[in-house]
């Protein structure tokens, strides 16, 4: 009985892990990503797109430029804990760049013509 208990807690830091890994990895382009945010957000468009599209840019540019914000307590909570639910908020920040990627599908501009 014991030894499952173990083997259950290390298949569980190894799937939290595993989600914090993953969640960091874009972090690793966010330089990049800074800039072109910041960029995006300065620009004026000569067009006037619905105004879904202009929300779903904006949504995209502010919360790629957040995202940090969103990684780090997720990662810094999910670490300390050993309890279930640190598996839930080590894949909050998965579910957020989902959410960002909706946001970058449905951005697209009309085409001038």
């Amino acid at each position: 009985m014991i030894e499952t208990a173990v083997e259950l807690i290390t298949f569980e830091n190894l799937i939290r892990w595993t989600l914090l890994l993953l969640g960091g990895l874009p972090l690793l382009t966010y330089p990049g990503v800074l800039l072109a945010s910041l960029m995006g957000l300065a620009s004026e468009s000569s067009i006037k797109p619905a105004l879904i599209t202009r929300l779903m840019n904006q949504c995209f540019l502010w919360g790629s430029l957040v995202y940090p914000a969103v990684y780090i307590p997720c990662y810094r909570i999910a670490s300390a804990n050993i309890a279930t639910s640190s598996l839930v908020i080590a894949a909050l920040p998965l579910l957020y760049l989902v959410l960002l990627y909706g946001c970058f599908r449905f951005m697209d501009a009309p085409i001038k013509r």
